[in-house]
């Protein structure tokens, strides 16, 4: 055996002249994003970036916080390259939070990660994160005054348009599919385990369908039936499975829906697999409506605010108490009854139904976000006492802080000002002042738990949820729902 022709290093080698040399394979362009210590400014960023940058940001927003507006587009770009139809939004786990985190990192350094159709070139681009330093902590006093507007409303939308249409759109990352690709189970397996979960019986002999659909979703259609043995409505899912491309998703999250039952969460109650190929998700119905048709269109006295707060605050310290985060508390996922009962949901019957884009533009609404959410710091449980702060200034307001703005602005004000300008501060109550700083502590480890937050004074001042009641009718007679 000739061993110099197993190693030789060229194979195209002509034994009896030069060495032939090839083109260049695997070509790689190196991007490193640094701050120049000297100007401050962000240097080699990639060209879709500036786009970004440049069309929603001043000068000077770039050269003060730069760390924050890196952030803010990182974490915009994977949540838009992220972003797919689900039945549900599940709950997550710490242990969820850390994978997403790391899968943010292997997506922004992948080879394809920020290619696009804005690009000049179709290198590859990779990135070297900067040292970061710690966010201010602006809780103790209020923030500095508010951003710049860009413009009104129809314009804001637009541009935010504008933004998405340049939103990188590189092939998924073969990192991110470690999951899918390490499941084995195939479609007609998850189907036959759904069935084993599910009622085996017929439910039109247990609900009779009424003619009033909730609306209708990329997953199928939400329609009012009555229970006949408890002659209560629910709410009915129908979806359809052949739609579902991730139908492991929607197995684990009907088994998640199983384990979780409380008083101020919207419960799962019962699923069919009905002709074989529609699974049928039998939810309690909130005749109410979401408690963003009542801030919106209604003025609410601060103890019935303090009867909200205290009600979406026992779930969600029911969830934590098992490691559980909800990571999407907002006036949009909060559902009342009429006679002002308030649940909190998750399972995506208003996000898949309510065509509110401005409100539903990201995987995870960025105007409710804690900073930590976009920094990657110590997130955790504390993410759902942000929102919960920021519930209650929509619930003053009448809308969240930066709510006019495109949702990357709002990611980088979120992650530049920490906590936001309350306009009505110093008409507010000391207690609910209180309430709202302990809230919305920069600092995760000052910011209260769920546990001690129920404890606060500001709950003493709750009154009766019934004085929710004709709020809720004003706000249905206001949107024609009534």
């Amino acid at each position: 055996m000739n061993i110099g022709r197993i190693f030789r290093k060229n194979p195209h080698r002509d034994e009896n002249g030069p060495s032939v040399i090839g083109h260049p394979t695997n070509v790689t362009q190196i991007v490193h994003v640094r701050r120049n210590k000297e100007t401050g400014q962000l240097e080699g960023l990639p060209l879709a970036w500036q786009r970004q940058i440049g069309n929603l940001f001043t000068q000077a927003e770039r050269n003060n916080n730069p760390d924050a507006l890196i952030h803010a587009i990182k974490y915009y770009n994977y949540s838009m390259k992220k972003k797919e139809p689900e039945h549900f939004k599940p709950f997550v786990t710490e242990q969820d939070i850390d994978e997403e985190s790391e899968a943010i990192d292997l997506y922004m350094n992948s080879d394809d990660a920020h290619q696009s159709r804005e690009c000049l070139t179709t290198s590859n681009v990779k990135i070297l994160q900067p040292t970061l330093p710690e966010l201010s902590n602006r809780s103790e006093t209020l923030p500095a005054l508010p951003p710049k507007q860009f413009g009104n409303k129809l314009k804001v939308n637009n541009l935010a348009k504008s933004v998405e249409d340049l939103t990188l759109e590189a092939e998924e990352s073969p990192v991110l599919r470690r999951k899918t690709q390490d499941y084995e189970k195939t479609d007609e397996d998850i189907l036959d385990e759904l069935r084993s979960i599910c009622n085996s019986g017929n439910p039109n002999d247990r609900y009779s369908r009424s003619n009033k659909d909730l609306g209708a979703g990329a997953s199928g259609i939400v329609f009012v039936a009555t229970d006949l043995i408890t002659r209560k409505q629910v709410a009915i899912k129908d979806i359809d499975m052949t739609k579902q491309h991730r139908k492991e998703l929607l197995l684990g999250e009907i088994k998640i829906l199983r384990e979780f039952k409380h008083k101020n969460l919207v419960n799962f109650l019962d699923a069919y697999m009905v002709y074989d190929d529609h699974l049928w998700v039998v939810m309690e119905l909130l005749d109410g409506g979401p408690l963003t048709d009542v801030v919106t269109e209604t003025v609410m006295k601060e103890g019935q605010i303090a009867a909200v707060c205290y009600e979406v605050l026992q779930a969600i310290h029911y969830l934590h108490c098992r490691g559980t985060i909800h990571r999407d508390i907002k006036s949009d996922n909060v559902l009342l009854g009429m006679d002002g009962i308030v649940k909190v949901t998750d399972f995506g019957f208003c996000a898949n139904i309510v065509g509110d884009e401005q409100r539903q533009t990201m995987v995870g609404t960025p105007y409710w976000m804690a900073p930590e959410v976009v920094t990657r710091k110590q997130y955790g449980k504390k993410v759902d006492i942000w929102s919960l702060g920021i519930m209650a200034i929509e619930m003053i307001e009448g809308e969240p802080p930066y709510l006019k703005e495109p949702p990357l602005r709002a990611l980088y004000l979120i992650a530049a000002n920490g906590r936001p300008q309350i306009p009505r501060w110093n008409t507010l109550s000391s207690d609910l002042q209180s309430f709202i700083d302990d809230c919305l502590q920069v600092d995760v480890a000052k910011r209260a738990s769920a546990d001690q937050l129920l404890q606060h004074s500001f709950l003493n001042t709750r009154i009766d949820l019934s004085t929710l009641t004709p709020l809720i009718k004003a706000a249905k007679k206001i949107l024609h729902k009534a």
